[in-house]
């Protein structure tokens, strides 16, 4: 069951690591960085064994948390009428929480916990490179060659682990997955659908960015023949 006792220092813990952080880095680098943070404490407590009840409570504390976060954005947008879009932007992230919550909280009840908690680190196990290339995007946007090489890694990193590694365990785990009552399944095909979607925008990413250094070691043959 869900205990109180553990959700709310947990998330004061995670206000407290936003605020170290924001002291040093703008809010979009911090909140990436928290995020990071949370998706590589998940992984390593779940494959070093550590106590998976306080390990998902973790987990639960950073969604409550992000999404005051998220919230308290949207709300300061609406209030002095900035950006009006940003509804818009945030709502699959919003959507991802939720379902996200639902899911690691149903595990604390489930007999299938440990397929559940499975599931759930192959998808944080497949966000890592999302952070990375954000954090390169952000710090390191005048190396074009660094950024593109990391989406790239990204579009791999990624899709295996949503697509190829969450089907196969879908797949050899069918009559547990129907066992699930019928949101559950409905959640975890939405975050399944989720990455799919994501993975297809990465590689329309990645097409784009193939042009660009074609163009790019066009232009530096060019240059270099001049120079010649």
């Amino acid at each position: 069951m869900l205990n109180i006792s553990y959700i709310i220092p947990l998330i004061c813990f995670w206000i407290t690591i936003k605020s170290v952080i924001s002291k040093y880095k703008n809010e979009l680098i911090s909140n990436n960085i928290v995020s990071m943070i949370h998706c590589l404490l998940f992984i390593t407590c779940y494959n070093y064994n550590y106590d998976l009840n306080y390990t998902v409570h973790m987990s639960i504390g950073f969604y409550i948390f992000d999404l005051i976060i998220i919230l308290s954005s949207i709300y300061n947008n609406w209030k002095f009428q900035l950006d009006q879009n940003k509804f818009t932007r945030y709502l699959p992230f919003i959507i991802h929480h939720i379902i996200s919550f639902y899911l690691l909280y149903t595990s604390l009840q489930n007999e299938n916990k440990q397929l559940l908690l499975y599931g759930y680190n192959i998808l944080e196990t497949s966000n890592i490179m999302i952070y990375v290339t954000y954090h390169l995007h952000k710090e390191y946007a005048n190396y074009l060659t660094l950024n593109i090489i990391s989406e790239f890694i990204q579009l791999l990193w990624y899709s295996y682990f949503r697509i190829i590694k969450f089907s196969l365990l879908i797949y050899q785990n069918q009559i547990n997955y129907f066992n699930f009552c019928l949101v559950t399944q409905l959640f975890i095909c939405g975050l399944y659908f989720m990455g799919v979607l994501w993975s297809y925008k990465l590689l329309k990413k990645n097409i784009i960015n193939y042009t660009i250094l074609q163009k790019l070691y066009c232009y530096k043959s060019v240059d270099t023949m001049h120079n010649d």
